[in-house]
Protein backbone atom coordinates (compact mmCIF):
# COMPACT_ATOMS: atom_id res chain seq x y z
CA UNK A 1 0.00 0.00 0.00
CA UNK A 2 1.34 3.44 -1.29
CA UNK A 3 1.61 6.70 1.26
CA UNK A 4 -1.37 8.15 -0.20
CA UNK A 5 -3.66 4.59 -0.50
CA UNK A 6 -2.44 4.75 3.38
CA UNK A 7 -3.98 8.31 4.10
CA UNK A 8 -7.25 7.29 2.38
CA UNK A 9 -7.74 4.33 4.53
CA UNK A 10 -6.58 6.24 7.57
CA UNK A 11 -9.07 8.84 7.05
CA UNK A 12 -12.37 6.66 5.87
CA UNK A 13 -11.26 5.26 9.44
CA UNK A 14 -11.34 8.00 11.12
CA UNK A 15 -14.67 9.30 8.94
CA UNK A 16 -16.62 5.82 10.23
CA UNK A 17 -15.36 6.41 13.85
CA UNK A 18 -16.87 9.29 13.91
CA UNK A 19 -19.96 8.65 11.83
CA UNK A 20 -20.29 5.60 14.72
CA UNK A 21 -19.62 7.96 17.92
CA UNK A 22 -22.23 10.64 16.77
CA UNK A 23 -24.66 7.74 15.64
CA UNK A 24 -23.79 6.40 19.55
CA UNK A 25 -24.51 10.08 21.12
CA UNK A 26 -27.60 10.43 19.24
CA UNK A 27 -29.27 7.04 20.21
CA UNK A 28 -28.92 7.60 23.94
CA UNK A 29 -30.18 11.21 23.43
CA UNK A 30 -32.94 10.21 21.60
CA UNK A 31 -34.14 7.81 24.21
CA UNK A 32 -35.14 10.83 26.47
CA UNK A 33 -36.69 12.52 23.13
CA UNK A 34 -40.31 13.28 22.66
CA UNK A 35 -41.87 11.30 20.23
CA UNK A 36 -41.82 13.40 17.81
CA UNK A 37 -38.49 15.24 18.30
CA UNK A 38 -37.57 11.37 18.22
CA UNK A 39 -39.55 10.88 14.97
CA UNK A 40 -38.06 13.45 13.35
CA UNK A 41 -34.09 12.84 14.66
CA UNK A 42 -34.58 9.41 12.97
CA UNK A 43 -35.87 10.84 9.34
CA UNK A 44 -33.16 12.92 9.81
CA UNK A 45 -30.58 10.46 10.38
CA UNK A 46 -31.92 8.77 7.42
CA UNK A 47 -32.12 11.42 5.16
CA UNK A 48 -28.13 12.03 5.60
CA UNK A 49 -27.20 8.19 5.25
CA UNK A 50 -29.12 8.75 1.95
CA UNK A 51 -27.21 12.37 1.07
CA UNK A 52 -23.52 10.46 2.12
CA UNK A 53 -24.16 7.37 -0.16
CA UNK A 54 -25.13 9.75 -2.91
CA UNK A 55 -23.48 13.03 -2.65
CA UNK A 56 -19.71 13.88 -3.85
CA UNK A 57 -17.49 15.74 -1.59
CA UNK A 58 -18.30 18.79 -3.16
CA UNK A 59 -22.01 18.30 -2.81
CA UNK A 60 -22.05 17.48 0.83
CA UNK A 61 -19.41 20.59 1.59
CA UNK A 62 -22.36 23.39 -0.06
CA UNK A 63 -25.01 21.20 1.82
CA UNK A 64 -22.94 21.66 5.11
CA UNK A 65 -22.42 25.46 4.48
CA UNK A 66 -25.92 26.28 3.32
CA UNK A 67 -27.90 24.90 6.48
CA UNK A 68 -25.00 26.30 8.66
CA UNK A 69 -26.14 29.69 7.43
CA UNK A 70 -29.94 28.76 7.45
CA UNK A 71 -29.33 27.03 10.84
CA UNK A 72 -28.41 30.90 12.67
CA UNK A 73 -32.27 32.17 12.06
CA UNK A 74 -34.05 28.67 12.33
CA UNK A 75 -32.08 27.55 15.17
CA UNK A 76 -33.32 23.54 15.86
CA UNK A 77 -31.52 22.66 18.50
CA UNK A 78 -31.23 20.50 21.66
CA UNK A 79 -30.32 22.06 25.18
CA UNK A 80 -28.47 20.03 27.52
CA UNK A 81 -28.43 20.45 30.85
CA UNK A 82 -30.82 23.25 30.70
CA UNK A 83 -32.02 25.78 33.67
CA UNK A 84 -34.37 28.98 33.72
CA UNK A 85 -32.02 31.68 33.88
CA UNK A 86 -32.02 35.16 32.01
CA UNK A 87 -28.46 34.90 30.52
CA UNK A 88 -26.82 31.61 28.71
CA UNK A 89 -29.49 28.95 30.10
CA UNK A 90 -27.54 25.47 28.78
CA UNK A 91 -25.37 23.82 26.29
CA UNK A 92 -26.88 24.42 22.83
CA UNK A 93 -26.59 21.65 20.13
CA UNK A 94 -27.53 22.60 16.90
CA UNK A 95 -28.13 22.64 13.37
CA UNK A 96 -25.31 25.81 12.59
CA UNK A 97 -22.87 24.26 15.44
CA UNK A 98 -23.39 20.05 13.57
CA UNK A 99 -22.91 21.74 9.88
CA UNK A 100 -19.85 23.04 11.32
CA UNK A 101 -18.36 20.07 12.98
CA UNK A 102 -19.34 18.60 9.54
CA UNK A 103 -17.31 21.00 7.56
CA UNK A 104 -14.32 20.01 9.93
CA UNK A 105 -14.59 16.56 9.28
CA UNK A 106 -14.97 16.99 5.59
CA UNK A 107 -12.07 19.28 5.24
CA UNK A 108 -9.85 17.07 7.02
CA UNK A 109 -10.95 14.14 5.43
CA UNK A 110 -10.40 15.66 1.60
CA UNK A 111 -7.12 17.22 2.65
CA UNK A 112 -6.16 13.66 3.68
CA UNK A 113 -6.65 12.14 0.83
CA UNK A 114 -4.70 14.63 -1.42
CA UNK A 115 -2.15 13.10 -3.10
CA UNK A 116 1.42 14.90 -2.93
CA UNK A 117 2.41 17.88 -1.34
CA UNK A 118 -0.59 19.50 0.72
CA UNK A 119 -0.65 23.02 1.97
CA UNK A 120 -1.67 23.42 5.73
CA UNK A 121 -5.31 22.66 6.17
CA UNK A 122 -6.37 25.81 8.39
CA UNK A 123 -5.26 28.70 7.80
CA UNK A 124 -6.23 32.07 10.15
CA UNK A 125 -6.19 35.97 10.44
CA UNK A 126 -4.42 36.08 13.99
CA UNK A 127 -6.51 39.11 15.19
CA UNK A 128 -10.08 38.21 14.31
CA UNK A 129 -8.74 34.75 15.91
CA UNK A 130 -7.00 35.86 18.80
CA UNK A 131 -9.50 38.76 19.64
CA UNK A 132 -11.85 36.22 21.33
CA UNK A 133 -9.66 34.15 22.71
CA UNK A 134 -8.52 36.74 25.04
CA UNK A 135 -11.87 37.04 25.88
CA UNK A 136 -12.58 33.55 26.43
CA UNK A 137 -9.44 33.83 28.71
CA UNK A 138 -11.06 36.68 30.83
CA UNK A 139 -14.16 34.26 31.11
CA UNK A 140 -11.95 31.88 32.81
CA UNK A 141 -10.30 34.83 34.90
CA UNK A 142 -13.59 35.76 36.65
CA UNK A 143 -14.29 32.70 37.90
CA UNK A 144 -12.24 33.98 40.89
CA UNK A 145 -15.33 36.34 42.29
CA UNK A 146 -18.40 34.32 40.70
CA UNK A 147 -21.48 32.95 42.78
CA UNK A 148 -22.01 30.21 40.64
CA UNK A 149 -19.02 28.90 38.90
CA UNK A 150 -21.55 26.12 36.37
CA UNK A 151 -22.58 29.50 34.86
CA UNK A 152 -19.72 30.53 34.39
CA UNK A 153 -18.66 27.18 32.61
CA UNK A 154 -22.12 27.28 30.43
CA UNK A 155 -21.02 30.52 28.67
CA UNK A 156 -17.67 29.48 28.29
CA UNK A 157 -18.89 26.28 26.35
CA UNK A 158 -20.92 28.15 24.27
CA UNK A 159 -17.99 30.53 23.53
CA UNK A 160 -16.18 27.36 22.27
CA UNK A 161 -18.85 26.29 20.29
CA UNK A 162 -18.83 30.40 18.38
CA UNK A 163 -15.30 30.15 18.40
CA UNK A 164 -15.71 26.83 16.17
CA UNK A 165 -18.32 28.31 14.31
CA UNK A 166 -16.37 31.81 13.37
CA UNK A 167 -13.09 29.53 12.58
CA UNK A 168 -14.67 27.22 9.98
CA UNK A 169 -16.42 30.22 8.31
CA UNK A 170 -12.55 31.70 8.26
CA UNK A 171 -11.71 28.91 5.96
CA UNK A 172 -13.94 28.57 3.60
CA UNK A 173 -11.62 27.50 0.97
CA UNK A 174 -12.66 29.88 -1.96
CA UNK A 175 -14.55 32.10 -3.46
CA UNK A 176 -17.61 30.05 -4.64
CA UNK A 177 -18.11 28.94 -0.93
CA UNK A 178 -18.22 32.28 0.62
CA UNK A 179 -20.35 33.45 -1.52
CA UNK A 180 -23.13 30.41 -1.01
CA UNK A 181 -22.71 31.14 2.70
CA UNK A 182 -23.44 34.59 2.52
CA UNK A 183 -26.49 33.86 -0.03
CA UNK A 184 -27.68 31.33 2.42
CA UNK A 185 -27.54 34.55 4.84
CA UNK A 186 -29.77 36.22 2.43
CA UNK A 187 -32.62 33.24 2.19
CA UNK A 188 -32.17 33.41 5.44
CA UNK A 189 -33.39 37.15 5.73
CA UNK A 190 -35.95 36.88 3.16
CA UNK A 191 -37.99 34.04 5.19
CA UNK A 192 -37.58 35.94 8.72
CA UNK A 193 -38.98 38.89 6.74
CA UNK A 194 -41.89 36.70 5.38
CA UNK A 195 -42.61 35.10 8.80
CA UNK A 196 -42.67 38.53 10.45
CA UNK A 197 -44.69 40.34 7.86
CA UNK A 198 -47.48 37.63 8.58
CA UNK A 199 -47.06 38.08 11.98
CA UNK A 200 -47.21 41.85 11.46
CA UNK A 201 -51.05 42.06 10.09
CA UNK A 202 -52.44 38.89 11.41
CA UNK A 203 -50.97 39.12 15.29
CA UNK A 204 -50.61 35.33 15.49
CA UNK A 205 -47.61 33.37 14.74
CA UNK A 206 -47.09 30.54 12.39
CA UNK A 207 -46.30 27.95 14.45
CA UNK A 208 -43.17 27.73 14.38
CA UNK A 209 -42.44 26.57 17.84
CA UNK A 210 -39.75 24.09 17.50
CA UNK A 211 -37.13 26.93 15.46
CA UNK A 212 -37.53 29.41 18.22
CA UNK A 213 -40.97 31.14 17.51
CA UNK A 214 -42.80 32.74 20.21
CA UNK A 215 -46.21 34.66 20.49
CA UNK A 216 -46.43 38.09 18.82
CA UNK A 217 -45.51 40.81 21.01
CA UNK A 218 -48.25 43.81 20.42
CA UNK A 219 -47.55 46.78 22.01
CA UNK A 220 -50.10 50.53 22.21
CA UNK A 221 -48.35 53.34 20.25
CA UNK A 222 -52.24 54.88 20.29
CA UNK A 223 -53.31 52.15 18.60
CA UNK A 224 -52.32 48.30 19.72
CA UNK A 225 -49.72 46.90 16.50
CA UNK A 226 -48.27 43.64 16.39
CA UNK A 227 -43.90 43.80 17.22
CA UNK A 228 -42.71 40.88 15.11
CA UNK A 229 -40.46 38.09 16.46
CA UNK A 230 -39.73 35.87 13.61
CA UNK A 231 -38.45 33.07 14.84
CA UNK A 232 -35.25 35.16 16.92
CA UNK A 233 -38.05 35.01 19.39
CA UNK A 234 -37.96 38.82 20.68
CA UNK A 235 -38.78 41.88 18.72
CA UNK A 236 -35.32 44.05 19.80
CA UNK A 237 -33.37 41.00 18.89
CA UNK A 238 -34.77 39.90 15.87
CA UNK A 239 -33.45 43.69 14.93
CA UNK A 240 -30.45 42.65 15.87
CA UNK A 241 -30.56 39.86 13.32
CA UNK A 242 -31.67 43.08 10.69
CA UNK A 243 -29.31 45.51 11.29
CA UNK A 244 -26.63 42.89 11.17
CA UNK A 245 -27.61 41.55 7.66
CA UNK A 246 -29.11 44.55 5.82
CA UNK A 247 -25.66 46.61 5.37
CA UNK A 248 -23.99 43.32 3.76
CA UNK A 249 -27.45 43.15 1.25
CA UNK A 250 -26.58 45.78 0.23
CA UNK A 251 -22.84 45.63 -0.47
CA UNK A 252 -23.64 42.88 -2.24
CA UNK A 253 -26.37 44.24 -4.51
CA UNK A 254 -23.51 46.84 -5.66
CA UNK A 255 -20.31 44.25 -5.56
CA UNK A 256 -21.89 41.17 -7.31
CA UNK A 257 -21.66 41.02 -11.18
CA UNK A 258 -23.91 38.55 -12.44
CA UNK A 259 -27.51 40.88 -12.72
CA UNK A 260 -29.75 37.98 -11.37
CA UNK A 261 -27.99 38.08 -8.00
CA UNK A 262 -27.68 41.83 -7.88
CA UNK A 263 -31.51 42.08 -8.07
CA UNK A 264 -32.20 39.18 -5.32
CA UNK A 265 -29.77 40.77 -2.95
CA UNK A 266 -31.01 44.34 -3.84
CA UNK A 267 -34.67 42.37 -3.26
CA UNK A 268 -33.59 40.90 0.14
CA UNK A 269 -31.94 44.32 1.41
CA UNK A 270 -35.47 46.19 0.40
CA UNK A 271 -37.43 43.10 2.42
CA UNK A 272 -34.35 43.68 5.71
CA UNK A 273 -35.97 47.07 5.57
CA UNK A 274 -39.58 46.12 5.82
CA UNK A 275 -38.60 43.52 8.24
CA UNK A 276 -36.47 45.98 10.57
CA UNK A 277 -39.26 48.22 10.46
CA UNK A 278 -41.82 45.82 11.82
CA UNK A 279 -39.90 45.25 15.00
CA UNK A 280 -40.76 48.77 16.37
CA UNK A 281 -37.46 48.69 17.32
CA UNK A 282 -36.41 52.59 17.77
CA UNK A 283 -32.44 51.61 18.63
CA UNK A 284 -32.80 49.34 15.23
CA UNK A 285 -34.02 51.79 13.06
CA UNK A 286 -31.62 54.80 14.12
CA UNK A 287 -28.16 52.45 13.34
CA UNK A 288 -29.67 52.47 9.43
CA UNK A 289 -28.60 55.67 8.03
CA UNK A 290 -24.90 54.89 9.57
CA UNK A 291 -24.39 51.33 8.53
CA UNK A 292 -25.72 51.82 5.00
CA UNK A 293 -24.05 55.12 4.59
CA UNK A 294 -20.80 53.74 5.82
CA UNK A 295 -21.91 50.59 2.40
CA UNK A 296 -22.35 53.77 -0.07
CA UNK A 297 -19.53 55.77 0.44
CA UNK A 298 -17.13 52.76 0.43
CA UNK A 299 -18.74 51.10 -2.58
CA UNK A 300 -19.91 54.16 -4.41
CA UNK A 301 -17.06 56.80 -3.41
CA UNK A 302 -14.98 56.11 -7.14
CA UNK A 303 -17.92 56.03 -9.55
CA UNK A 304 -20.23 59.02 -7.87
CA UNK A 305 -20.22 60.54 -11.56
CA UNK A 306 -21.01 57.17 -13.04
CA UNK A 307 -24.28 56.89 -14.72
CA UNK A 308 -24.64 53.46 -13.74
CA UNK A 309 -24.31 54.52 -10.16
CA UNK A 310 -26.94 57.49 -10.00
CA UNK A 311 -29.44 55.01 -11.48
CA UNK A 312 -28.68 52.53 -8.61
CA UNK A 313 -28.60 55.38 -6.03
CA UNK A 314 -32.23 56.97 -7.24
CA UNK A 315 -33.87 53.39 -7.38
CA UNK A 316 -32.50 52.43 -4.04
CA UNK A 317 -33.82 56.02 -2.76
CA UNK A 318 -37.36 55.49 -4.69
CA UNK A 319 -37.56 51.92 -2.42
CA UNK A 320 -36.65 53.27 0.69
CA UNK A 321 -38.92 56.46 0.46
CA UNK A 322 -42.12 53.73 -0.59
CA UNK A 323 -40.86 51.44 2.47
CA UNK A 324 -41.09 54.74 4.71
CA UNK A 325 -44.19 56.34 3.59
CA UNK A 326 -45.92 52.59 3.63
CA UNK A 327 -44.72 52.60 7.27
CA UNK A 328 -44.88 56.28 7.97
CA UNK A 329 -47.88 56.09 10.03
CA UNK A 330 -46.55 53.49 12.45
CA UNK A 331 -42.89 54.56 12.91
CA UNK A 332 -44.74 58.21 13.45
CA UNK A 333 -46.39 56.48 16.80
CA UNK A 334 -43.79 54.58 17.65
CA UNK A 335 -40.93 57.60 18.11
CA UNK A 336 -43.76 60.24 19.81
CA UNK A 337 -45.84 58.05 21.76
CA UNK A 338 -45.47 57.31 25.72
CA UNK A 339 -42.59 54.02 26.47
CA UNK A 340 -44.24 53.80 29.46
CA UNK A 341 -40.62 54.46 31.20
CA UNK A 342 -38.89 51.99 29.05
CA UNK A 343 -36.33 54.93 28.29
CA UNK A 344 -36.53 56.41 31.51
CA UNK A 345 -35.81 52.85 33.73
CA UNK A 346 -32.60 52.37 31.98
CA UNK A 347 -30.75 54.78 33.40
CA UNK A 348 -30.98 53.11 36.89
CA UNK A 349 -30.43 49.80 35.98
CA UNK A 350 -27.01 51.47 34.46
CA UNK A 351 -26.34 53.03 37.51
CA UNK A 352 -26.53 49.98 39.15
CA UNK A 353 -24.68 48.00 37.11
CA UNK A 354 -21.60 50.27 37.24
CA UNK A 355 -22.26 50.18 41.00
CA UNK A 356 -21.51 46.57 41.20
CA UNK A 357 -18.29 47.72 38.08
CA UNK A 358 -17.24 49.75 41.31
CA UNK A 359 -17.24 46.85 43.58
CA UNK A 360 -15.10 44.29 41.17
CA UNK A 361 -13.43 46.07 38.69
CA UNK A 362 -10.68 43.81 37.74
CA UNK A 363 -12.28 40.64 36.97
CA UNK A 364 -15.78 41.19 37.42
CA UNK A 365 -18.42 38.98 39.13
CA UNK A 366 -18.29 36.27 37.03
CA UNK A 367 -19.29 35.35 33.01
CA UNK A 368 -22.67 34.50 33.17
CA UNK A 369 -23.21 35.45 36.67
CA UNK A 370 -25.10 39.33 36.42
CA UNK A 371 -28.45 38.50 36.35
CA UNK A 372 -27.98 36.22 39.50
CA UNK A 373 -26.49 38.68 41.69
CA UNK A 374 -27.88 42.17 40.20
CA UNK A 375 -30.44 42.93 42.73
CA UNK A 376 -28.07 41.34 45.85
CA UNK A 377 -25.13 43.43 44.58
CA UNK A 378 -26.44 46.89 43.41
CA UNK A 379 -25.38 49.26 45.74
CA UNK A 380 -27.80 52.17 44.48
CA UNK A 381 -31.35 50.44 44.33
CA UNK A 382 -31.98 50.86 40.36
CA UNK A 383 -31.81 47.16 39.64
CA UNK A 384 -35.57 46.92 41.68
CA UNK A 385 -36.96 49.49 38.84
CA UNK A 386 -39.77 48.53 36.44
CA UNK A 387 -40.71 44.77 36.25
CA UNK A 388 -38.79 42.69 38.48
CA UNK A 389 -35.11 41.70 39.27
CA UNK A 390 -35.21 39.59 36.15
CA UNK A 391 -35.05 42.97 33.94
CA UNK A 392 -31.19 42.99 32.83
CA UNK A 393 -28.79 46.39 32.26
CA UNK A 394 -29.74 48.10 28.97
CA UNK A 395 -26.32 48.46 28.03
CA UNK A 396 -23.83 45.46 27.00
CA UNK A 397 -20.86 47.18 27.58
CA UNK A 398 -21.82 47.87 31.15
CA UNK A 399 -23.09 44.07 31.44
CA UNK A 400 -19.64 42.68 29.93
CA UNK A 401 -17.84 44.80 32.67
CA UNK A 402 -20.15 44.32 35.45
CA UNK A 403 -19.33 39.87 34.60
CA UNK A 404 -15.92 40.21 33.62
CA UNK A 405 -14.25 43.14 34.78
CA UNK A 406 -12.01 46.03 33.39
CA UNK A 407 -9.68 42.71 31.73
CA UNK A 408 -12.38 41.33 30.08
CA UNK A 409 -13.92 44.68 28.65
CA UNK A 410 -10.95 45.16 26.87
CA UNK A 411 -10.84 42.02 25.48
CA UNK A 412 -14.24 42.41 24.40
CA UNK A 413 -14.02 45.81 22.77
CA UNK A 414 -10.94 44.22 21.19
CA UNK A 415 -13.58 41.59 19.80
CA UNK A 416 -15.83 44.50 18.20
CA UNK A 417 -12.72 46.84 16.96
CA UNK A 418 -11.08 43.51 14.67
CA UNK A 419 -14.29 42.36 13.62
CA UNK A 420 -15.33 46.38 12.49
CA UNK A 421 -12.03 47.35 11.15
CA UNK A 422 -9.36 44.66 10.60
CA UNK A 423 -10.53 44.69 6.68
CA UNK A 424 -10.44 48.56 6.61
CA UNK A 425 -6.29 49.37 5.86
CA UNK A 426 -7.02 46.73 2.54
CA UNK A 427 -10.18 47.88 1.48
CA UNK A 428 -8.53 49.67 -1.51
CA UNK A 429 -6.67 46.58 -2.28
CA UNK A 430 -9.37 44.71 -2.44
CA UNK A 431 -11.12 43.71 -5.31
CA UNK A 432 -14.94 44.84 -5.77
CA UNK A 433 -16.78 41.18 -4.30
CA UNK A 434 -14.02 41.07 -1.62
CA UNK A 435 -14.52 45.01 -0.65
CA UNK A 436 -18.65 43.97 -0.97
CA UNK A 437 -18.02 41.55 1.37
CA UNK A 438 -15.79 43.08 3.92
CA UNK A 439 -17.42 46.67 4.15
CA UNK A 440 -21.21 44.55 4.90
CA UNK A 441 -20.01 42.89 7.52
CA UNK A 442 -17.96 45.57 8.65
CA UNK A 443 -20.85 48.38 8.63
CA UNK A 444 -23.55 45.37 9.82
CA UNK A 445 -20.99 45.01 12.90
CA UNK A 446 -21.18 48.85 14.00
CA UNK A 447 -24.59 48.59 13.87
CA UNK A 448 -24.72 46.10 16.79
CA UNK A 449 -21.67 47.93 18.73
CA UNK A 450 -24.00 51.24 18.24
CA UNK A 451 -27.50 49.80 19.20
CA UNK A 452 -26.06 47.22 22.12
CA UNK A 453 -25.38 51.21 24.09
CA UNK A 454 -28.40 51.23 25.12
CA UNK A 455 -29.77 47.47 24.68
CA UNK A 456 -28.60 43.68 26.44
CA UNK A 457 -26.78 42.79 23.09
CA UNK A 458 -26.33 39.92 20.47
CA UNK A 459 -25.13 37.72 23.59
CA UNK A 460 -28.75 37.21 24.73
CA UNK A 461 -29.75 34.73 22.20
CA UNK A 462 -27.55 31.56 20.37
CA UNK A 463 -29.03 33.05 16.85
CA UNK A 464 -27.30 36.34 17.05
CA UNK A 465 -24.18 35.18 18.74
CA UNK A 466 -23.93 32.76 15.92
CA UNK A 467 -24.73 35.90 13.63
CA UNK A 468 -21.73 37.76 14.75
CA UNK A 469 -19.34 34.96 14.85
CA UNK A 470 -19.96 33.93 11.73
CA UNK A 471 -19.96 37.52 10.33
CA UNK A 472 -16.43 37.57 12.17
CA UNK A 473 -15.30 34.32 10.52
CA UNK A 474 -16.49 36.24 6.73
CA UNK A 475 -13.88 39.05 7.61
CA UNK A 476 -11.19 36.49 8.32
CA UNK A 477 -12.41 34.21 5.17
CA UNK A 478 -11.79 37.53 3.00
CA UNK A 479 -8.67 39.00 4.72
CA UNK A 480 -7.04 35.04 4.16
CA UNK A 481 -8.52 35.08 -0.43
CA UNK A 482 -6.61 38.06 -0.28
CA UNK A 483 -3.34 36.88 1.25
CA UNK A 484 -3.39 34.06 -0.34
CA UNK A 485 -4.14 35.37 -3.83
CA UNK A 486 -1.50 37.59 -2.96
CA UNK A 487 0.88 34.75 -2.48
CA UNK A 488 0.13 32.67 -5.12
CA UNK A 489 0.31 35.97 -7.87
CA UNK A 490 4.29 36.51 -6.21
CA UNK A 491 5.05 32.96 -6.60
CA UNK A 492 4.14 33.26 -10.70
CA UNK A 493 6.16 36.34 -11.08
Amino acid sequence: MNHTQSHGANSQIFLGLFLGLGACITAVLAAGFEIKLAIAVILGLAFLVVVLHFSTYRHLVNLAIIFLALGIPFNLDYNLLYREYIGVTSVDIGVSFLCALALYVLFFYHHATLPGRREPLFHSSRAILWAPLFYMVAGVLSIYNAVSRELVILELVRLVTLFLILFIVMNLQNRQQVSLFVFSLSVGLVLETLIALYQYYTGQSLGLDVFGEKATIFQNIGSRVSRTTGTIGHSNILAYYFEMLIPLMLSMSLAEEKGRLKLWYFMAFGLGLVGILTTLSRGGWMTLPISLGLVLVVMLRRRLAERKTLVTLFVASMAFAVTISFMYPTIERRLIHDDYGSARSRIPLDKAAFSIVKQYPVFGVGLNNFAKIFQTYDQTGGSSVGRTAKIIVHNMYLGVWAEVGTVGLIAFLGIFAVAIFAPFGLLSKLERWQRGVAIGVSAGLAAQFIHAMGDPGYRLLMNTSMLFYSLMGLTGAVLIMYKRGNHIAKDTM
